[in-house]
C-alpha cells in the first residue's frame, strides 16, 4: 500500500486543487503502488487515474508531480522519499520467489 498521509485532505498543496485532480493524485498513489512503478506514471497510467492534460498541469504546478522526460510522463514528487524503502523490499521478496520457483522445476 502506497504511503498516504490521514491529513492530505487540509495538506496545503492538496487544499486548492480541484475535485479531479484531488482524486487523480490519491488514485495515482495507488496505481503506483499496486503496479510497482516506483512513481513513474506514464500518459496511458494518467488516463487510468482519470488525469487529462489539465490535471496534469495542476498537480505539476501544485508540487505533487514532477515531469519526466518529453513533459508527457510524471514522476509522483518525493515517491522515494515516502515508498523507496517499501519498493526496494516487495522487489527483493519478488526475487526471492523468482529464484525458488526455479529450484522447484
Amino acid at each position: 500500500m502506497a504511503w498516504i498521509d490521514d491529513r492530505i485532505w487540509c495538506h496545503p498543496k492538496i487544499i486548492g486543487l480541484t475535485a479531479n485532480a484531488k482524486a487523480a493524485y490519491v488514485m495515482g498513489l495507488a496505481y503506483s503502488s499496486g503496479m510497482s512503478t516506483a512513481g513513474i506514471l506514464e500518459p496511458a497510467m494518467q488516463k487510468a487515474v482519470g488525469a487529462t492534460t489539465r490535471t496534469r498541469v495542476e498537480l505539476v504546478a501544485a508540487g505533487l508531480w514532477d515531469l519526466n522526460g518529453d513533459g508527457s510522463t510524471v514522476h509522483i514528487h518525493d515517491w522515494n522519499e515516502h515508498n523507496g524503502k517499501r519498493d526496494a523490499k516487495k522487489q527483493r521478496e519478488r526475487e526471492r520467489l523468482r529464484e525458488w520457483r526455479a529450484k522447484q522445476k
